[in-house]
């Protein structure tokens, strides 16, 4: 009823793109928000530094508000009750501390979501404590606005998690944690009421839409805008600013879990000719249907920079030698599209490989790369150079 409503009142065509628009929205950006599985290296370095700057920066504030807070539990809670509280806060300050402080380390997202559930834990484990500390006490006054606050921490903590960019998936992960610790801890001290317990059930379930609905807002917003400050915005191929970046990450990562890693550096064959010939508008064209062909012929992994002009360089991670053979032979069994003439766009491939190559940097690596990428182009173009002796030709 509302699809024929639309339909009379945009028409048909009108309707069909806009349905086009938002079946390809749910197939690409809403995946990336919904899960990490199919996240750029570009992104997910991103994210984990956004999640570890924010952790530290929550983690520091909290350092000091935790162990101030000794002092409010001592005017208005009974002793013993408040001195243990305190011993925890003051050990739960030193880890807010530890976490706040700068180490010198590359995290990868694992470590950085590690650090961020050890942040999440220490609130958690308040709650925890307040409820058998407190199940057999009779409170009023400030005593029991204390207490109270102390019942609400599972609530700040799901909401918390709005503060950091996290994909709905993990966020859900995490709130299910809050979500059994918040009735558990009741049920276990003794201080179970189905009322209460049905209330703070349905206030988490109204704040963990409120918080998923604002970071999926939250990470489209950082996935738009990395793309628009990392990507070229003729091919859609990152910039050699952010290429540089995505490599020396990648490099790093290669080492410390000894990854292959694989650069291929190519050069579109007779391009300024096509300039020369059928125009500015033409040779765009045949960049941008170039980084679409190599988009689709290697992995979804696979990092495609735009090096400059006609010159791209395609970072591949974790694929052996004979992967890397096999996928360049896909690229010259297809090449990269249709020129103006109507042959195909081909081009000059040099190819360098970290451990067998021994290099020691990622400077270094390109630099072979182009290098090898030259002898194609001197030795008669559209073909692939791997070593002096491993050259590809194509069928």
């Amino acid at each position: 009823m509302i699809l024929r409503f639309l339909i009379r009142k945009f028409g048909a065509r009108e309707v069909g793109r806009i349905r086009s628009s938002v079946r390809q929205y749910m197939q690409t950006q809403m995946k990336d928000v919904l899960v990490a599985t199919e996240h750029s290296p570009y992104l997910t370095r991103h994210r984990i530094d956004a999640i570890v700057m924010r952790t530290r920066m929550v983690a520091a504030a909290f350092s000091v508000l935790t162990f101030l807070w000794i002092g409010l539990d001592a005017l208005t809670l009974p002793w013993p009750e408040w001195g243990v509280l305190g011993c925890i806060r003051a050990a739960a300050s030193g880890v807010f501390a530890f976490v706040a402080f700068p180490h010198k380390r590359a995290w990868n997202l694992r470590g950085a979501l590690f650090l961020l559930s050890i942040i999440l834990a220490i609130p958690l484990s308040f709650f925890l404590a307040a409820q058998f500390l407190f199940q057999d006490d009779v409170l009023g006054g400030l005593a029991l606005i204390n207490v109270r606050l102390y019942d609400a921490l599972p609530f700040i903590v799901l909401a918390g998690l709005s503060v950091f960019p996290l994909v709905v998936v993990e966020g859900l992960l995490f709130a299910l944690v809050v979500f059994v610790l918040a009735i558990l801890g009741p049920v276990l001290a003794g201080r179970f009421e189905m009322a209460r317990e049905l209330t703070t059930l349905w206030v988490m379930v109204v704040i963990l839409g409120i918080y998923a609905f604002a970071g999926m807002i939250q990470l489209n917003y950082m996935i738009a805008l990395l793309r628009r400050a990392s990507h070229d915005t003729l091919t859609g191929a990152f910039t050699r600013r952010s290429g540089m970046e995505l490599l020396d990450n990648q490099f790093r990562t290669s080492v410390e879990q000894d990854l292959p890693l694989s650069v291929a550096f190519f050069d579109l064959d007779n391009f300024k000719s096509i300039n020369d010939v059928h125009g500015h508008d033409a040779g765009d064209k045949v960049l941008r249907d170039a980084v679409a062909k190599l988009g689709r012929l290697l992995r979804q992994g696979d990092s495609v920079i735009r090096w400059g002009g006609e010159e791209f360089v395609v970072v591949m991670t974790g694929s052996s030698a004979d992967g890397v053979h096999i996928a360049m032979q896909r690229v010259m069994h297809e090449w990269l599209g249709t020129n103006p003439g109507g042959g195909p766009v081909t081009a000059s491939i040099g190819v360098a490989e970290r451990t067998r190559d021994k290099v020691e940097d990622w400077p270094q690596l390109v630099e072979l790369a182009d290098k090898r990428m030259y002898q194609s182009k001197t030795s008669g173009k559209a073909r692939c150079t791997f070593t002096d002796e491993d050259v590809l030709l194509p069928a």
